[in-house]
């Protein structure tokens, strides 16, 4: 497998592992807050703000993001089809490049302002959407969870953002997370070695914040601490000197893990619930063993 590092965003998180004040981990019923998967509205203004202002190191980060050809409102959408999957392929390449062009457009239009960017965005989330009915093959899990938190943080920033996208496709857009990536990632990965469970629990709990469910929120929250498998975070961090599980394997696997890991704190601390904490600071300890090796 070709690994992609997310280097953009993975550097956002890396910053929020030690810039965060601490918020405590319960859940309680709550309002969700919108936008609140990977960027709250204070994070898109910011973001855009400091760019218009030409202010580093924001201003080198978007020329990257500019440049790269999935962020183009000119892109070729690849899909949707009824089914897409791995080992076997079923056209996995065209989902996993349609899921980057979805969410970079979305960043693109929150930062620029250019509304191409947002139909771009929901013109791809509605040729996925009005199609997909399976995501199969033995690596499954991995489709859906690699490519849905993508899919539903760029449909999360559209449907908040005044973008135009359509009450009735947005609808849509849930029925399709909900009854199509949801079951494939729900009960995580309890087979697998590595960052597969982690995968699917950053999906899930992204599917969670943009459905307002609660109760699929709370589970994924129950998940981390406490699930039979590598989405609880002991169960990846596997000790307080921070050695992950996948340490011994490579270390592009592991920052991998990471990542999502990262990205699972993110969104519990958008919706108000400290999981970077979590475990005395057990991500952080992640990132610093594995830098040191």
């Amino acid at each position: 497998m070709q690994l992609k590092p997310p280097t953009i965003l993975f550097s956002i998180l890396c910053l929020f592992l030690v810039s965060h004040d601490a918020k405590s981990a319960e859940t309680k019923k709550r309002e969700f807050v919108h936008p609140g998967i990977l960027h709250t509205k204070a994070d898109l203004l910011h973001m855009r703000k400091q760019v218009a202002e030409g202010k580093q190191p924001w201003l080198d980060g978007f020329e990257v993001l500019k440049a790269h050809p999935q962020s183009s409102s000119a892109y070729v959408v690849k899909g949707g089809f009824p089914e897409t999957g791995r080992k076997p392929g079923v056209r996995s390449s065209e989902h996993e490049s349609d899921a980057n062009a979805a969410y970079q457009n979305a960043m693109m239009w929150v930062i620029t302002g250019d509304k191409a960017h947002a139909d771009k965005a929901i013109e791809i989330i509605n040729a996925w959407s009005g199609k997909l009915k399976k995501i199969s093959g033995k690596d499954a899990i991995l489709s859906a969870g690699i490519s849905g938190v993508k899919l539903v943080s760029a449909a999360e920033v559209l449907r908040y953002t005044n973008s135009g996208w359509s009450q009735m496709d947005i609808l849509r857009a849930e029925k399709m997370f909900t009854e199509v990536y949801y079951p494939v990632c729900e009960n995580m990965a309890d087979f697998a070695n590595g960052n597969w469970a982690l995968a699917a629990l950053q999906t899930v709990m992204a599917i969670a914040v943009f459905t307002d469910d609660q109760a699929m929120f709370d589970r994924a929250v129950d998940w981390f601490y406490n699930g039979p498998d590598n989405a609880r975070l002991t169960h990846y961090v596997i000790n307080e000197a921070g050695q992950c599980q996948e340490s011994g394997r490579d270390q592009q696997h592991t920052m991998l893990g990471l990542g999502y890991l990262s990205i699972v704190a993110e969104i519990g601390w958008d919706q108000g619930v400290d999981l970077y904490n979590a475990e005395n600071n057990r991500i952080l300890a992640g990132f610093e063993y594995t830098a040191s090796l």
